[in-house]
């Protein structure tokens, strides 16, 4: 009686070899990302802490001169014979430590821990080579000449790149999350509606020009200076530039592969570089509400750009406009700017000579303006009035003195006003030549158009792009501007720098964490040491020696570019050697 049907004792097809179900390989084992994804579901509200092993840690040794000695000063403990150490299945940097002896049974040890059935180390090492802005090409270099192995290869360098950003996503959006509901209790506080927040928004490049093919824009909270948003725009898919071929070679075979490629495609911008600012912020005003319950009803932008004019069209709140206030630093810079086209276009306004206009004098015209600005946050007419107090203090003569908007009293810092409070004006002399005419007719205009009510009503406040600018320069580190990077490179670089942005470097060690990296006492210790070094650095540059020393340097360098400039004459120019 035959079996039944689907019977495994019966064979219908003996010729047929019966293919063995594969369960991977040493290649496949660590390409997984199953308990990075594991662990990425568990996080829920940010935490830093993670647990550190006290009893792990790595050491770099010479393989054959240690286990050598240890050969023989080992012996089995059945055979009574010596012991051989050697090294077998290699996964990158991970590897088997294999004892032989003249017993037939071998002993293996792990040379680190797995997560799951992959090589710790190798995820380990991409992360740290990822922290340091180094990628796989630096990553083997630095495993061959170190004679450590021949490094890892394309697939597992790809997979486990695919571990790092899902675990860096992971915490980046715990940590903005917690930033936005620290950002709208600090807004409750200062008196505002809760969740109708005031940020900073700016962009940032991978190359300068509007030829980059990746752009980063960041919003940033005024109350907690922390990233709340960001987004990477990409007009470029390594993907789509293979098959752009075939578009007219084999446009059926095309179609098929585009229309499943549509979801995966890393390409997200189309249009010029300079749009993907405008772009990303956009979406991420329009996003706000679904991603914190917040609506950004003050942007805090520079006037180099049409973001503004972007949100606007948008519309992202159906009941609510959104407000335009200026970076201060930006609008100080637009004086420096203007000063500096002024003397170029302006022959005889620059070089030796009493009252021109010299780089050390637009540096302090370009500081003294911003200063009007900080120190009257809260009134367009204070502000008014020390801007124009810098440029008439600067023409005053002892036959002309215009000191009627510099500030009174003895602690002026205007030395005629000093002298009034003192009752000694009739033995007050000015120590500086006052601007040429010429000088002050050409700033004149500059002036005035500074001081403008609708662009200070928009500096109000004081805001500044300060933060998003520290941001911009963090990022960077991670994927450097000289190395080709892909996408997923660049938001791997953003959603480290946030973290650390945010909470210090003891978010790197979190990320490591959901990677499934053990944390030992040296990486603990370390990111303690980085966070109180990051605190002292900055406290240290807030200072008022330390700020007066920049200035000052700023002040000589500029000074000395006149010197060297009335020495030489103009050196680089166009038309300059005809």
């Amino acid at each position: 009686m035959g079996g039944s049907k689907g019977n495994k004792a019966s064979n219908t097809h003996p010729s047929r070899v019966k293919k063995r179900k594969f369960h991977g390989n040493r290649h496949s084992i660590e390409q997984d990302t199953q308990f990075t994804s594991a662990s990425a579901k568990k996080i829920g509200r940010f935490d830093v802490k993670v647990p550190v092993a006290s009893n792990f840690g790595y050491c770099i040794i010479e393989f054959v001169s240690v286990f050598s000695a240890l050969s023989a000063s080992v012996i089995c403990k059945d055979c009574k014979s010596e012991v051989a150490f050697s090294k077998s299945s290699l996964r990158g940097l991970g590897f088997n430590i294999l004892l032989e002896c003249k017993c037939d049974k071998q002993t293996k040890i792990k040379s680190c821990s797995l997560v799951g059935s992959a090589c710790e180390i190798n995820r380990r090492i991409v992360f740290a080579m990822r922290m340091l802005g180094v990628g796989h090409q630096g990553l083997n270099l630095f495993c061959g000449l170190m004679d450590i192995c021949q490094g890892i290869g394309n697939s597992t360098y790809a997979s486990i790149l695919e571990n790092i950003h899902i675990a860096a996503s992971t915490v980046y959006d715990s940590i903005i999350s917690f930033a936005a509901t620290e950002e709208k209790d600090l807004n409750e506080r200062a008196g505002n509606i809760r969740n109708n927040l005031t940020v900073s928004g700016d962009g940032t490049w991978k190359k300068r020009g509007f030829s980059s093919l990746f752009g980063v824009s960041t919003l940033i909270g005024k109350f907690t200076g922390k990233t709340l948003d960001s987004k990477v725009k990409s007009s470029f898919c390594a993907t789509c530039n293979l098959w752009k071929g075939k578009k007219d070679s084999d446009p059926v075979a095309y179609e098929t592969w585009f229309k499943n490629h549509q979801e995966e495609c890393t390409a997200n911008h189309t249009g010029s570089s300079g749009k993907m600012e405008i772009d990303a912020i956009v979406e991420m005003f329009q996003r706000s509400e679904d991603k914190h319950d917040a609506k950004y009803v003050t942007y805090v932008g520079d006037g180099d750009s049409k973001t503004f004019k972007g949100i606007l069209n948008a519309e992202p709140y159906e009941d609510l406009l959104v407000i335009k206030k200026e970076c201060v630093g930006h609008v100080e810079k637009r004086m420096g700017t203007r000063l500096r086209n002024a003397k170029k276009n302006n022959k005889g306004m620059g070089g030796k000579g009493a009252g021109k206009l010299t780089d050390k004098l637009i540096n302090e015209l370009t500081k003294f303006y911003g200063l009007a600005i900080r120190r009257h946050p809260d009134s367009v007419e204070e502000m008014r009035k020390e801007i124009w107090a810098t440029f008439f203090h600067k023409s005053s003569s002892d036959e002309n003195p215009q000191h009627q908007n510099c500030p009174e009293g003895a602690e002026s810092w205007c030395k005629w006003q000093q002298a009034a409070a003192n009752g000694e004006l009739n033995q007050f002399r000015h120590d500086k030549p006052p601007l040429t005419p010429a000088v002050q007719a050409a700033i004149r205009s500059i002036y005035e158009e500074l001081s403008k009510d609708e662009l200070l009503h928009r500096c109000l406040g004081s805001e500044t792009q300060n933060n998003n600018e520290s941001l911009n320069s963090l990022i960077w580190t991670f994927a450097s501007k000289h190395l080709h990077s892909g996408p997923k490179i660049v938001e791997i670089a953003t959603f480290l720098a946030t973290a650390i942005f945010n909470e210090g470097f003891e978010a790197v060690i979190k990320i490591m964490n959901v990677m499934g990296c053990p944390i030992g006492n040296e990486a603990h210790n370390y990111t303690q040491r980085r966070n109180e070094e990051r605190v002292a650095r900055s406290e240290r540059r807030m200072s008022d020696v330390v700020r007066q020393t920049r200035m000052d340097a700023r002040s000589d360098h500029a000074a000395l570019n006149d010197f060297y400039e009335e020495q030489e004459g103009v050196l680089y120019g166009p038309g300059i050697a005809d």
